[in-house]
């Protein structure tokens, strides 16, 4: 008789998949729904990008790839690295996957035992969590302040750091606050992974969507390259969600190691996807200029409404497409305001319980439909709230 894995026993599924079927639920009976619970950049990929993987399908790059990608998207994306990140590594250290995710799953499962501890800033993407879960760890949720902007420090890590612990997952910009860690905090990260001889997975993939301070690469401070993996992504920097194309980034060493978890799970990224993404690098920033403003101009829109709204608390985001607040002076717990927002108002955000301990009270906003969709929900959310 068919019985589920302890492994998966122990993961529950996303509390955004309760709201976005809620959400649909009702559109398909009619109601006006805006969406605001999904992380996902409504702009198309930019018309470049899809031709040249056209071409490259009429030319019948419709094969397996290496393990660790095509040669030249590497080169690219290294180059990429070394311009922008200051991080020093050439073709051979990087591996290209099916997405960030697949670039994380691959980072834990090469990296840790059954057993060690990996630390986890909260509030967190939740799959970081239960990642580390399927590969038998143990998650240990590092709790962050709202009042201290969700900052990184020494003393935060050193709280509950264990002698199992083996690895440290950073994200900044980060999903769900937008928090950007700044050069001076990361120096305190790169101090404490140095001193406690533990590894460094560096989730990079909203660093173009920097509104306030620096994105500053881990991995690009000193003695930090040797320890760091870091992840990147094709999906929110050129709207490519669906292409499913992300790298893996450290020294060859550990590339040649971890590059057996692709290899058993997924063998290559998708051969015509990645010219796609070459086409993507090659061009840059030129193309996602419009995103990025757009994606500014929205964060003001939603600024300027939470502000008026009685019982709710922020942390202003320095990046990525998503808010954070605190609505428990709503008196309403998360799951009941997004219930409620989502019956009243037609406006479908994600519960915060979900991204970790401090996600306790809190709600994510992402601000990724339309800039009029966006000015409309938010508006639509103030006066539901102003009903409580």
């Amino acid at each position: 008789m068919w019985q589920e894995s302890k492994r998966l026993q122990e993961i529950s599924l996303a509390d955004i998949r309760v709201v976005f079927d809620k959400a649909n639920q009702l559109e398909a009976q009619g109601r006006d729904i805006i969406h605001m619970e999904i992380g996902r950049p409504d702009f198309d990929t930019p018309e470049i990008i899809k031709e040249s993987a056209k071409d490259a399908l009429d030319q019948g790059m419709v094969h397996y790839t290496s393990n660790h990608g095509l040669k030249r998207l590497r080169e690219v994306f290294a180059e990429k690295l070394k311009r922008e990140n200051g991080i020093e590594v050439g073709a051979e250290g990087i591996i290209v996957t099916t997405g960030a995710m697949m670039a994380l799953s691959t980072a834990v499962l090469g990296l840790v035992d059954a057993g060690e501890e990996v630390m986890i800033p909260s509030p967190g993407y939740p799959s970081f969590f239960k990642q580390v879960r399927l590969a038998n760890a143990i998650p240990v949720d590092v709790p962050l302040s709202m009042e201290d902007g969700f900052r990184l420090n020494r003393e935060v890590l050193e709280k509950n750091y264990s002698e199992r612990t083996k690895l440290l997952i950073i994200n900044s910009p980060n999903n769900p606050t937008g928090a950007v860690q700044d050069r001076q905090a990361l120096e305190e990260v790169a101090e404490f992974a140095r001193e406690r001889d533990i590894l460094i997975l560096s989730d990079e993939c909203y660093e173009k969507y920097v509104f306030e301070g620096e994105h500053v690469s881990i991995a690009s401070l000193p003695g930090m390259q040797e320890r760091t993996v870091t992840v990147h992504s094709t999906s929110k920097t050129y709207s490519m969600t669906g292409w499913r194309i992300g790298f893996v980034a450290a020294l060859p060493k550990i590339i040649d190691s971890i590059v057996k978890v692709p290899q058993n799970m997924i063998l290559s990224a998708t051969s015509f996807a990645q010219v796609g993404s070459i086409t993507a690098f090659e061009q840059g920033d030129e193309l996602i200029q419009p995103m990025i403003e757009a994606f500014a101009e929205r964060r003001e829109i939603v600024l300027s409404y939470l502000n008026k709204m009685p019982g709710v608390e922020f942390a202003e985001p320095g990046g990525g497409f998503y808010v954070f607040p605190d609505i428990s002076g709503t008196g309403l717990r998360p799951m009941e305001f997004c219930e409620y927002i989502l019956e009243e108002a037609g406006v479908a955000v994600v519960p915060g319980e979900d991204f970790g301990e401090s996600g306790k009270g809190k709600i994510r906003i992402a601000f990724t439909c339309s800039t009029e969709e966006v000015k409309e929900g938010m508006q639509r959310m103030l006066e539901a709230v102003n009903k409580l």
